[in-house]
This record gives C-alpha cells, structure tokens and sequence, in this order.
C-alpha cells in the first residue's frame, strides 16, 4: 500500500474509503490529530465515547495487547478503532517501562481483521527504514507523513481554518498572523479561534485586528518590531520599541536585531539580481525560506545603495555605542526617528 498524502487519504475517506491500518508519523501533531479524528468519524459514528474505540499509549501498554484488542470482534457494530498513541516501535526510540513485542504488531499488520482500523501515531520527524516492522508496514499499511507546513501551504492552511471559522481574512492578515504567531498550527488555530470571535460572523480579520489581539512571545514581538521598522512605521516601531524596553530587552539587541534583517534584506536583493533563488539564497544566509521571502518582500521598498548606507550608519553606531560615545538606547531611539530621512 506504501505512502500516501493527507490530502489523499482525506479524499479517500469522503468516499468512504477506510484502510485496515494507518501509520501516521512525523512533526505536524495538529494534522494527525486532525486526521485521527476524521478516520474515528468514519468508522465510528459514536467516536471516542462508542463502546468500540480504545486508546492505548505506547509507554504504558504493551503493543501485544493492542493487538489483542484489534482481533477482538467489535461490541455490537460492524467495526472498532484502536488508536497507539506514539508508538515508537517504528523508531529508535524505547518505552524504559513496558516490555514489547513488535513481531506480534508485524504479524497483525501484514494479516489484519477486517472489522478493525488499527491507527499507529508517531511523534517523530522519520522512522527507522531497516526494521523489519517498519518494512512491513510501509508494504501493507497506508503511512502517512505530517512535516512542517511550507510557507504557502501554511497560507492556505489558515485561509480554510478561518473560513471553518465562518470569517475571511486579508493577506495582510496572513501574514501578519504568521510573523506574529509562527507557524506552529496548534497556537495558529487557538488565535484564529479568538480572531474570528472578535470579527464576528461573516467579518474580517485584518492586520490590525491581529495586531490588537494575537498573543506573542517576547520573539515575534521582536520580529514585529523588526518589521515595522525596515517599513519605516516610525510612530509604531517607537511604541512597540518602549514596550520591549519595558520589558527588560536590552536596546543592543534591538539595533543587532535590526542591522541583521538590513543584512539579510541586502544579501536578497544582490543574489537575487545575480538569479539566485530563493531556495539558494536562503542556505547562502543561513535564513529560513519563509524568513528570506520576508525580507526579500521588506527589500523591495528600498535600493541596494540604500541598504548599504544604513548598513554603514548602523556599524558607524555600533562603533559609537562600544567606545562610549553614545548611550544605546538613545542611539536606539535616534536611529528610528532619523530613518525616514535616510531612506528618502
């Protein structure tokens, strides 16, 4: 049966489609969460409170017994679900507590009971290719991989998670959310939750909105500020500059923070007119490709002759700062004010 996509599985079970045994594995819990709860509503009208779904963690039961249970008819119905909650049995990785026996999973796998969907999560990023049951299942079960959301599929990702929500959203919106929140869909999914309350049925969430109400941690405040500063929102970038400082960030980082994205922005801008991509561009500096996009979009409202200047009076500060000729925050606060001057 070997690997499928998401997607495809998702597809499949519309159709009403439902395979005997899923191994579900990789770094995106939110997606496989997601996908155990569409395959338990498939197969099990009643879900996790029908008399025939069992759970079983891996580090506390046995696999031997999960596959006990899976031979076991159903109660009443014409199926069961048996879900192993991170069975690294497909890893390296060893429960230190329970003694299992993974010839016994195998065996099930290549011959399992028709009345049953045996469902195997992994949390882990691959899965060991030389075991024999990793074999086994790769050649009998439908593996499904769950990585992390490339950029333009965590766009998407959100644009149908609002609209579950029965909201829209701008692009800006999008974006905003993403340099506010990142990509980590659970925390993605809890702020668009509160977003699409605040907008209200049929609204809109827009930059401003997430702005006003997404939580961040101390680094997407910084990477906020980071941005509304290389676009020159000076009365913005100051605010959210006073908040950082009030909160114990020191202003040296803040000018580091802010001469490395003019950096990285200028490092864009010069391979990208050379045709490097930005798949190319991102490994040269060490960036994210999400990160590299970012600053490619931020570089595009200014020239390479500017970005060199600002490059020079921000080491030109920070040889100031060292020597003790100016104070940091105030350099800090000068450089914001003067900065529609020198982009000008």
């Amino acid at each position: 049966m070997g690997a499928l996509s998401f997607r495809d599985v998702m597809g499949e079970l519309k159709k009403g489609v439902l395979r005997g045994v899923y191994l579900l594995y990789g770094t995106e819990a939110l997606l496989i969460d997601d996908l155990v709860q569409r395959i338990q509503q498939q197969a099990l009208p009643g879900g996790v409170d029908d008399f025939n779904y069992t759970r079983i963690h891996y580090d506390e039961t046995p696999i031997q017994m999960a596959v006990q249970e899976a031979e076991t008819i159903p109660f009443m119905s014409e199926q069961k679900v048996v879900h192993v909650q991170n069975c690294l049995a497909f890893t390296a990785g060893k429960s230190p507590r329970v003694d299992h026996d993974p010839d016994a999973l195998q065996r099930y796998i290549e011959n399992p009971a028709p009345y049953t969907t045996l469902i195997l999560t992994v949390n882990a990023e691959k899965l060991d290719e030389r075991k024999k049951l990793t074999k086994a299942a790769q050649k009998s079960a439908c593996v499904v991989q769950f990585t992390a959301l490339k950029e333009n599929e965590c766009r998407d990702w959100i644009a149908a998670e609002v609209r579950r929500q029965g909201v829209g959203i701008t692009p800006d919106g999008i974006a905003r959310l993403i340099l506010s929140v990142g990509t980590n869909l659970r925390l993605l999914r809890s702020e668009i939750e509160k977003l699409a309350l605040y907008a209200g049925e049929g609204g809109t969430i827009d930059e401003a909105s997430v702005d006003a109400l997404a939580t961040r941690t101390m680094e997407q405040n910084i990477f906020v500020f980071i941005d509304e500063v290389v676009r020159v929102r000076i009365d913005k970038a100051m605010r959210m500059m006073y908040d950082l400082l009030k909160n114990k960030e020191e202003p040296i980082k803040l000018l580091f923070m802010i001469t490395r994205q003019v950096r990285i922005m200028h490092q864009v801008k010069v391979q990208s007119g050379r045709g490097y991509s930005l798949q190319q561009i991102a490994q040269q500096v060490g960036a994210h490709p999400y990160a590299t996009k970012v600053a490619k979009e931020q570089g595009n409202r200014f020239s390479a002759k500017v970005l060199e200047r600002l490059l020079q009076d921000l080491a030109e500060i920070d040889y100031k700062i060292k020597t003790g000729q100016l104070n940091d925050r105030t350099a800090l606060e000068m450089f914001l004010l003067s900065l529609p001057q020198k982009v000008s």
